[in-house]
């Protein structure tokens, strides 16, 4: 077996080879959808297990990786922060939130942005509503496909096989059942929920696309569920809508 990782890049500038490594076992980190063992990371990065142990150490120790009940290695809290600091730099996200805060001072109800990363929606920025919601909603937190609105707005417009995939594992599900729940999706123009994620809260979800007509992110509106409208033709469903449909022009979208 090789000392050294798979697939090396094709850069023949003189580096720093434990960096390298590194980043061999990160790269791994970040194609997995779930936390894998050391022999995992061996055999994807093709260095031994005990230097791999060697490189986790440290790796964890900075808080790049985390390392969980089973002794298997997940991407930790400085990976999640990293990534963080990447997307507001980007700006789609600070255009983004400014249309989200302007749909929070709107409407009164939290507002939060959302993007597929690698292991689903995940949402980005949070904005609480005037009347705040006793819930777990913060960045970095990764929400379903088929029981959020913000995971069936993926499902609708995302890319259907990346989707999927991560639907089919969330529970017992047809593929006629995640078709028809994407056909409601789409004829409602927005993803909705009454309950069905977190009891007493409701949510709809709006999508915003790119220049090239792709799915951006999207933009998503809670509240109390007796309080909270989602009806699709209602108020709070044509604002949101207003909302994004204004984000994806100032994103370049022209087809929308």
């Amino acid at each position: 077996m090789s000392d050294s990782p798979k697939n090396p890049p094709a850069d023949t500038r003189k580096g720093v080879q434990s960096v390298d490594h590194a980043f061999a076992i990160l790269r791994a980190m970040e194609a997995s959808d779930r936390p894998l063992a050391v022999k995992e990371l061996s055999e994807a990065t093709g260095m031994p297990p005990s230097k791999v142990h060697h490189y986790l150490v440290s790796l964890v120790r900075s808080g790049v990786l985390r390392q969980n009940g089973n002794g298997n290695y997940d991407l930790g809290p400085f990976a999640l922060h990293l990534g963080m600091s990447a997307l507001r730099r980007l700006d789609m996200i600070a255009l983004a939130s400014r249309a989200a805060e302007t749909l929070r001072d709107r409407t009164g109800e939290a507002v939060f942005i959302a993007v597929w990363g690698s292991h689903g929606a995940t949402i980005v920025r949070y904005f609480e509503g005037f009347k705040p919601v006793t819930v777990e909603v913060r960045a970095g937190l990764v929400l379903p496909v088929l029981t959020s609105a913000t995971g069936r707005v993926f499902l609708a417009w995302g890319s259907a096989g990346q989707v999927e995939t991560v639907a089919r594992g969330e529970q017992p599900t047809t593929v006629e059942e995640i078709e028809a729940l994407r056909q409601q999706t789409r004829s409602h123009g927005l993803g909705r929920v009454d309950g069905d994620l977190l009891p007493r809260i409701a949510s709809l979800s709006a999508p915003v696309f790119d220049r090239d007509d792709r799915l951006a992110l999207a933009l998503t509106s809670l509240g109390w569920l007796e309080e909270f409208d989602t009806d699709p033709s209602g108020e709070t469903a044509t604002v949101l809508k207003e909302a994004a449909a204004s984000l994806s022009r100032e994103l370049g979208n022209t087809s929308r």
